[in-house]
C-alpha cells in the first residue's frame, strides 16, 4: 500500500517538475531524486549508501523548494513521510 502511494507521489512530483518556473538545475535535482527513490523501490539490493539519505534528500529539497514552490515542497513532504513510514 505504501508503495503504491509512493509511486504515485512520484508521479505527481515528476508532472510537477514539467510545470515548474524554475532553473534546470533544480529540476535535475528532483529528477535525480526521483530516479534514486525509484532504484530503491525496484532494486533495494542495488542501494549501495544509506536509505535513510535518500530520506535526508528529500528534507533537504523540501527545504530547498519550500518558499517558491509550496506544491513541490508539499508533494516532496509527503513523500519523506511515505520513505519514513515504510523504513527507508
Amino acid at each position: 500500500m505504501e508503495r503504491q502511494q509512493l509511486r504515485e507521489y512520484l508521479e505527481e512530483l515528476n508532472s510537477a517538475i514539467g510545470d515548474l518556473h524554475a532553473p534546470d538545475d533544480d529540476k535535475n535535482k528532483l529528477t535525480g531524486l526521483i530516479a534514486e527513490i525509484e532504484l530503491q523501490l525496484n532494486e533495494p539490493m542495488l542501494v549501495t549508501g544509506d536509505p535513510q539519505t535518500l530520506v535526508d534528500q528529500v528534507e533537504n529539497m523540501i527545504n530547498t523548494f519550500e518558499q517558491d514552490h509550496p506544491r513541490v515542497s508539499g508533494i516532496l513532504n509527503n513523500i519523506m513521510l511515505t520513505l519514513s513510514n515504510m523504513g527507508v
